[in-house]
């Protein structure tokens, strides 16, 4: 479907560390917001591991920082690939800096 500025469920991500501009963009560590209805959702099947279910994910508590391994979600049919060791928080609405469900991927940076 097409993007719809004025749907209110839409779930938003955005690069808030880095990645770009005129400093050059080159960061030791990003920060990658989400927020909306759906990023819950995301960052759950972002955890899941190779031999568990989206019902297995243990979430992490809301407001700590955890460590966690992100996986591929869409896998290829030989298995799934590991994204990277990242830190994660979960911001839950309306006690958010949107007031939406938040989540935070603090993951290795690049240029």
């Amino acid at each position: 479907t097409e993007f719809d500025p004025t749907q209110e469920d839409e779930t938003i991500f955005a690069l808030s560390s880095g990645g770009g501009g005129t400093a050059g963009g080159a960061t030791a560590v990003s920060v990658i917001r989400l927020t909306g209805p759906r990023s819950h959702d995301v960052l759950r099947a972002l955890l899941v591991k190779p031999d568990q279910t989206l019902q297995d994910v243990k979430m992490p508590r809301t407001r700590m920082a955890s460590l966690r391994t992100l996986w591929d979600p869409t896998p290829p049919s030989n298995g799934r690939d590991q994204l990277d060791s990242a830190l994660v928080l979960t911001f839950d609405s309306p006690r958010s800096f949107t007031g939406e469900d938040v989540v935070e991927i603090h993951c290795h940076g690049s240029r």
